[in-house]
């Protein structure tokens, strides 16, 4: 079956992570254009999202290689619906302000919570709710690419709030352009080696897992969140390279709503404009 070969796995895994990110980016910029309310968007974007859930159930039913497929893009699909609401403005936090330009320490800690929270509670939920559901299933590779997308998330918003010199794109859509407020750019931090290592050593763990798998569908559930792995950290080493995004994803992104990188002042925190996708991060 054309399917099980490791190296479709790895381009449909690239494919669909350039094109899922895409089409949230175009969606959102779609809805401002046309001036829709963020919620008007939101009915849409829900049956996106149940139906992604509805494929997560199936496929963890199918020890098949359609079935960590079906898991895969049923993952995506949920993961979509959160990445919506965030980019939108909908679900971000309580506090809609920007950092206050004296907080430091603990003080800019709680700011960026507040300003992030609501989404952070939702994706929790959200995990806590398809553990529940998937945990005991035959096929477990759409839970885990579920938690592949989470875990990755966190390290990278992590690593945006303690220090990444390019962690500014032209990416960001204006519901959340607040947000850039509370990166720092100012350095790179000293833990972003252990953020690699980490990274480095789950996509290791599961290039092992796809090569020791005794089954088609164990193999292609290995093979894509590995190469979703190889992607994250890739966009990892782009938050503290001098290197831009911009060209991947210009296609989704109107002209008027772009600002290029290299004409965007660094300092500590983040510096007027545009801020980015990231740690929306993504993927």
């Amino acid at each position: 079956m054309w399917l099980a070969n490791p190296v479709i796995a790895v381009l449909i895994a690239t494919g669909v992570w350039w094109l899922s990110t895409g089409l949230v980016l175009l969606m959102v910029h779609w809805s401002i254009r046309k001036k829709l309310g963020p919620w008007q968007l939101l009915p849409l974007v829900t049956l996106v999202g149940v139906a992604g859930f509805l494929l997560l159930l199936k496929g963890s039913e199918m020890q098949t290689p359609l079935g960590s497929y079906a898991g895969f893009f049923g993952a995506l699909l949920v993961w979509a619906w959160h990445e919506t609401t965030f980019l939108t403005g909908m679900v971000t936090g309580r506090s809609k302000q920007e950092c206050p330009p004296d907080a430091k320490g603990a003080a800019r800690f709680v700011a960026a919570w507040k300003a992030v929270c609501d989404h952070e509670i939702a994706l929790l939920v959200t995990a806590v709710f398809l553990w529940f559901v998937l945990a005991d299933a035959p096929n477990t590779f759409g839970l885990a690419t579920f938690g592949l997308l989470w875990g990755m998330r966190i390290s990278a918003k992590l690593l945006i709030f303690l220090g990444a010199r390019h962690a500014i794109s032209g990416l960001m859509p204006p519901g959340i352009v607040h947000l850039k407020t509370y990166f720092n750019t100012g350095r790179t931090t000293p833990f972003f080696p252990f953020l690699l290592a980490i990274a480095v050593g789950l996509f290791a763990v599961l290039v092992a897992g796809a090569m020791n798998a005794h089954s088609a569908y164990s193999v292609v559930g290995h093979i894509l969140l590995a190469a979703f792995m190889a992607l994250a950290i890739i966009e990892h080493l782009i938050l503290v390279l001098p290197v831009s995004d911009m060209a991947l994803w210009r296609w989704a992104v109107p002209k008027g709503a772009r600002e290029p990188r290299s004409n965007l002042p660094e300092h500590e925190f983040a510096p007027a404009g545009v801020g980015t996708k990231r740690g929306l991060e993504t993927r």
